[in-house]
């Protein structure tokens, strides 16, 4: 699986032989990635200088186990949004949501629906 990142160097700069619909598909990620990273999820990041959302701690299945790494269910929505901004489409509302709705678990309604980047930033 890949891992949520941030959108950062075009991929052509790094990998010379690398074809336009791979940058595409990389920036495609990248961006889901940060629309995934302003989710208030529950929990706490790793560490406080850690841009992304995932990996958390604090967030435990439902036997009592602390989750490690970053649940499969991201990954699927991440690549959800990916492969709508890879193609220029817009998002189906009702895909968005079912995917959505297999994380509500991991997302902290109390904050509000989405975080700004400094709003993360402040937040304890």
């Amino acid at each position: 699986m890949r891992e949520l990142k941030r959108l950062q160097i075009p991929a052509l700069t790094r990998e010379p032989n690398a074809s336009c619909s791979e940058i595409v598909a990389e920036a495609a990620f990248a961006l889901a990635s940060g629309i995934i990273n302003t989710i208030p999820f529950v929990g706490n990041k790793l560490d406080e200088q850690q841009a992304q959302a995932w990996p958390r701690s604090g967030i435990f299945t439902d036997d009592g186990v602390e989750m490690t790494g970053t649940p499969p269910e991201i990954f699927e929505l991440c690549e959800l949004l990916a492969s709508y901004i890879e193609k220029g489409s817009s998002f189906d509302v009702f895909e968005v949501f079912h995917k959505i709705a297999r994380i509500d678990r991991l997302i902290d309604w109390r904050q509000g629906a989405l975080l700004s980047p400094e709003s993360e930033n402040t937040r304890h």
